[in-house]
């Protein structure tokens, strides 16, 4: 009778440390995948411009400009070019000194505003075309083309270490396994949101470009313009930061991956779970900054 309770014992204890390695296992390769996929998400939507990401959205938006704010702009132009030229006769000590060359300024001036205004999205998409040459070269520098080895993770060393541990560890294990997996989709899912929410910022700002493009050709109101420009350049830069956070990001839990198969113990291997935690909440973190970032490096704040 007693051999018989301790085989039953030792069928459920083997049962459930089957199961628990297995999750854990799983959890971790699943994890590996995720950031595998977040790599592969990031890939298709940061190296692109606004007009490829969404033709569509990009021409209704277009559309909405030329409609609504270009008559606002053209406006607005015509009042700061005629400003310009009544405040530079009436500076000429009331007409005694006054210069035919300020005529010449002015149809200069005029020029090049009305060239900003018929090429506003022209301009504004020559940086994004710059941020996103940038990107692509970071991608193919930082990370491989292939996709991550994950060998040590499904190794038969791994999962002896996971079965040599009792049944409490590899129940914390599992949960670490499991809250490392948990954060690697919410690494997804940010990355997802930022770069999404950066492109529909950048089509707000192209819909409202033709205002600040108005004020160029003014010292006076130069700074709204260039000020804009400098936004942009933020914009078309954020694709960069995003690839370096998420490089580090992948290189460090890569890292940790190759050496996982040498593990031995509950204490190394909640090490390592732990710091992978740490990793994706940081990245997390940072992914929401590199907006703020940006703008710091370009001078917009």
């Amino acid at each position: 009778m007693a051999n018989v309770v301790e085989k039953v014992q030792e069928f459920i204890e083997d049962f459930i440390t089957d199961t628990l390695s297995d999750a854990a296992q799983s959890s971790l390769v699943r994890a590996g995948n995720t950031i595998t996929g977040i790599v592969d998400v990031m890939s298709d939507s940061i190296t692109k411009t606004p007009q490829t990401w969404n033709n569509e959205l990009f021409t209704k938006m277009k559309a909405i400009s030329d409609s609504a704010i270009m008559p606002i702009a053209i406006a607005i132009m015509s009042i700061i070019i005629c400003y310009d030229l009544i405040t530079a006769v009436m500076d000429k000590n009331n007409f005694k000194d006054f210069d035919f060359g300020i005529f010449l300024r002015f149809g200069i001036k005029g020029w090049v505003a009305i060239y900003f205004m018929n090429n506003v999205f022209t301009i504004c998409g020559a940086f994004f075309e710059i941020g996103s040459s940038i990107a692509k070269t970071a991608l193919d520098t930082l990370f491989d083309t292939t996709a991550m080895d994950l060998t040590a993770l499904e190794s038969p060393a791994f999962k002896l270490t996971l079965k040599s541990l009792s049944i409490g560890d590899l129940g914390l294990a599992c949960i670490l396994s499991l809250l490392v997996y948990i954060i690697s989709i919410a690494v997804m899912v940010i990355v997802m949101v930022v770069t999404a929410g950066r492109m529909i910022e950048v089509l707000i700002y192209f819909s409202a470009a033709p205002i600040p493009f108005a004020t160029m050709t003014n010292r006076e109101w130069s700074n709204v313009g260039f000020s804009f420009l400098k936004n942009i350049l933020a914009l078309a830069l954020q694709a960069f930061f995003i690839v370096v956070v998420l490089a580090i990001y992948v290189i460090l839990f890569t890292t940790k991956v190759t050496g996982i198969d040498s593990i031995t113990g509950l204490k190394s291997l909640s090490g390592v779970l732990l710091q992978w935690i740490c990793y994706s909440v940081v990245c997390c973190f940072m992914l929401l900054k590199t907006g703020s970032i940006s703008k710091s490096i370009c001078g917009t704040h």
